[in-house]
């Protein structure tokens, strides 16, 4: 895009109601940072077992900033409702560095007690441009409002347990699958199916004109998206009480039937470029990573990280890029190649072989551990260099 004068600063256009500009940004630092620790671990500069911290920085902070990004800025304009402004993003920037800072201090129970009143805030955020909307927003939603309702959730049970009450084995393995899956993958299912089949081509069968009121056929996808919902919520009760493998395969069975029909990958012939690549990967990784952590009992953590790292993390760099380049003019780059989504998406790929492999490993785990986390940290940083300058750019189509 060619520009005769200086872009605006980044701040002057998150003011202008779009906070993924900050948020992104600062969720793409604590995601470095979340995964340094193993590296910073291994080789004697950090003296704290990482696994702690790095649980709640990754999802609460990296994650969740851009989650919280990504529907400040769009579920105003899906509503029709007032945007967020700068003093609002500012504060929603405060709370994942806040918590951040508190789990690296060991002071779990402050962590989740910042995560709370941050989500609690955005949920009123969010609130408040409900009761001023002039349009509903697509039905694939009410698993967005799921996802943030089981974080608030399991995220109160684990402010619980830090703070001295304790829960017992089954609760408290609850508390961790909502804080950590269900806040992220109800979300992912919800606003996937609005956005993500245009990465192929595809219509959005979630997208209806404007209305206040469902209509039947907004009805019924809102009641298919809820039953798959309910389908995983068992998945997660499952293994709560012991029955992991019957847990995880129910998980794979409801995502894997909410996205062959809303997503339906098999039909997307014609996609191209480096997004729709990546975004192939990510979205089978899901289903893919539950099959796995079910069937290698014994390294059930590593086999997660094909859900984790290659799902929900690859997900969130292919939406943010095309939120950056929508937003900055660059739409019709979707279907180019991009080298710092390649260099990414290979990344992803190289670091996960290389954590699973490590938990079969008798010596040198942490230092497998340690070149995993560079590794994936480099393809960041190949994303961060090419793409997340965007910011910087106004939408000038």
């Amino acid at each position: 895009m060619a520009l005769t004068h200086p872009p605006p600063s980044a701040l002057r256009l998150t003011a202008a109601g779009e906070p993924f500009r900050l948020l992104f940004p600062l969720g793409t630092m604590l995601g470095i940072l979340g995964v340094a620790l193993w590296p910073a671990f291994a080789w004697g500069l950090w003296p704290v077992y990482p696994a702690a911290a790095h649980a709640p920085i990754m999802i609460h902070g990296f994650l969740a900033s851009y989650v919280f990004g990504f529907l400040g800025t769009a579920l105003p304009r899906l509503l029709d409702a007032p945007k967020l402004g700068l003093r609002t993003t500012l504060l929603l920037g405060a709370g994942p560095l806040a918590l951040s800072i508190a789990h690296l201090a060991e002071a779990a129970a402050l962590g989740f007690g910042l995560f709370l009143v941050w989500l609690t805030g955005f949920l009123l955020l969010l609130g408040s441009r409900f009761r001023e909307n002039r349009d509903i927003p697509p039905p694939g939603f009410v698993l967005v409002a799921l996802g943030l309702l089981c974080g608030w959730t399991g995220s109160l049970l684990l402010f619980m347990d830090a703070v001295g009450t304790g829960l017992g084995p089954t609760l408290y393995t609850l508390a961790r699958l909502l804080a950590w899956q269900a806040f992220l993958l109800f979300p992912v299912l919800g606003i996937g199916a609005f956005l993500l089949p245009r990465f192929f081509g595809m219509p959005s069968k979630h997208a209806f004109p404007e209305q206040l009121l469902p209509s039947p056929a907004w009805l019924r996808r809102a009641g298919f998206a809820s039953a798959c919902g309910s389908l995983i919520l068992i998945g997660f009760s499952l293994e709560a009480y012991g029955h992991a493998v019957a847990g995880h395969l129910l998980r794979a069975l409801g995502l894997s039937i909410y996205l062959l029909r809303e997503i339906p990958l098999h039909k997307a012939h014609e996609a191209r470029g480096d997004l729709a690549l990546g975004l192939r990967i990510a979205l089978i990784a899901l289903p893919l990573g539950l099959v796995l952590a079910s069937s290698f009992a014994g390294a059930h953590l590593g086999w997660m990280h094909v859900f984790y790292l290659t799902g929900f993390g690859l997900i969130t760099f292919i939406v943010a890029t095309r939120v950056l380049l929508g937003h900055s003019g660059q739409s019709g780059r979707f279907t180019a190649r991009l080298p710092g989504v390649r260099v990414l998406s290979l990344c992803t790929v190289l670091s996960l072989a290389l954590r699973v492999r490590a938990d079969y490993l008798n010596t040198g785990r942490f230092e497998a551990y340690a070149w995993a986390a560079l590794i994936w940290i480099g393809g960041v940083a190949a994303w961060t260099a090419t793409t997340l300058p965007r910011i910087r750019y106004p939408d000038n189509e």
